[in-house]
C-alpha cells in the first residue's frame, strides 16, 4: 500500500494537501505527516505536523479526558512552550513559498498561538522529532508505570495486588509506631509483587513511575505540608526522609502533621481510621523506588 493510499484510510478521506510521512510504527504504518504549510487550494494549513495512528490517537483521546490538557499546561514551563510555539511557526512558515500573496497560516503548534490546545498537535511534532515540552510530557505519560493505591487496593501497573495501604498495616502494624522489622517486613511483601511486575513488564524498571489515588493525594499533602499541587515530583532522597519521619511517629504526633487537615485534601477517606494505612502507603513508594532503583516518582493528586 502506498503512503497516500494508507493516509486515506486513516483519515476517512482523500489528503487535501502535499505530506510526508515522518513518523511510522513498526510496521511501517504512518502515525505523523508533515503537511505543507497551503492545502492544494491554497487555504491555509496551521497544523505542520498531525497525528493519524490510530493507537496514538485514541491513547492521546484519554489522556485528554483524563484532564490532560490542563494538567500539561500546569506541568511545562510557560517559556519553554511560548518558545515552542515560535519554532514550530517559524519552521511551517519558512516553508511557504516565497512569492505566495494569498492568507498564511497563523499561530504556533497546531494553529494555538499561546498555552496547549490539542496533545495531539504536540505529540505529532515530539514524534517527528521536534522539541515540543508538552509532547515530552505526553510521551512521559503514556509510557509511564502507572500505580493506584486505594485504602483496599493497590495496582501496580496491570498488576492487581491484595496489599494496598490499608491491608498492609493491617498485617503488620500492631505497635504505635510500627516496629523497625514491620516496616521491613511491610515493604518485603511490596518488593516480592515487583517481581512479579518485572516478569510480566520488564521495561518497568525504565519507565517513570507515576502514582494516583486518595493516598497519593495524601501522601503529597503530607509532604508540602498542605494543599498538595495536582502533579507533585518527589526525588528519593526526600521521599526517604518524608517515609522516616511518618514512620517513627505515633499516631497522634502523625495527625498533627499539618498536610492533613480535612479540608485541604482533595478526597473523600476517613484521616483518622488510616493513620497507620498513610505509613504503609509510604511503604509502597519506597519499595517501587528501590525496586525499581528510580531517582523520583510523581505523585497525582487527581484522577
Amino acid at each position: 500500500m502506498s503512503d497516500r493510499d494508507a493516509v486515506r484510510a486513516l483519515l476517512g478521506r482523500e489528503p487535501q494537501g502535499q505530506f510526508q510521512v515522518v513518523a511510522r510504527s513498526r510496521d511501517g504504518s504512518p502515525i505523523v505527516i508533515r503537511n505543507a504549510p497551503l492545502l492544494d487550494d491554497g487555504t491555509p494549513m496551521p497544523t505542520r505536523y498531525w497525528l493519524i495512528g490510530n493507537d496514538e490517537q485514541r491513547a492521546i483521546g484519554t489522556l485528554e479526558s483524563d484532564g490532560g490538557v490542563r494538567r500539561a499546561e500546569a506541568a511545562v514551563d510557560p517559556q519553554e512552550l511560548v518558545d515552542a510555539h515560535r519554532r514550530y511557526a517559524a519552521e511551517r512558515d519558512a516553508a511557504i513559498p516565497a512569492d505566495h500573496q494569498g492568507p498564511r497560516p497563523s499561530g504556533g503548534v497546531g494553529g494555538t498561538r499561546t498555552g496547549v490546545k490539542c496533545l495531539h498537535a504536540h505529540y505529532a511534532w515530539f514524534l517527528a522529532g521536534g522539541d515540543d515540552p508538552v509532547g515530552r510530557w505526553v510521551d512521559r505519560q503514556l509510557n509511564a508505570l502507572r500505580i493506584w493505591m486505594g485504602a483496599a487496593e493497590l495496582h501496580l501497573g496491570p498488576l492487581h495486588i491484595p496489599a494496598g495501604p490499608a491491608a498492609l498495616a493491617t498485617a503488620h502494624f500492631s505497635a504505635d509506631p510500627p516496629r523497625p522489622e514491620d516496616l521491613t517486613n511491610a515493604i518485603g511483601q511490596i518488593s516480592d509483587a515487583l517481581d512479579d511486575l518485572l516478569r510480566v513488564d520488564p521495561q518497568a524498571m525504565h519507565r517513570d513511575i507515576i502514582v494516583d489515588g486518595p493516598f497519593a493525594a495524601i501522601l503529597a499533602a503530607l509532604e508540602v505540608g498542605g494543599d498538595p499541587p495536582n502533579e507533585l515530583t518527589v526525588d528519593r532522597d526526600a521521599a526517604e526522609d518524608l517515609f522516616r519521619t511518618i514512620a517513627t511517629e505515633s499516631r497522634a504526633d502523625r495527625r498533627l502533621n499539618p498536610g492533613l487537615h480535612l479540608d485541604r485534601l482533595p478526597i473523600d477517606i476517613d484521616i483518622d481510621g488510616h493513620l497507620d494505612s498513610i505509613v504503609g502507603a509510604m511503604c509502597i513508594v519506597v519499595a517501587v523506588m528501590r525496586g525499581l532503583h528510580h531517582a523520583s516518582i510523581v505523585l497525582r493528586s487527581e484522577g
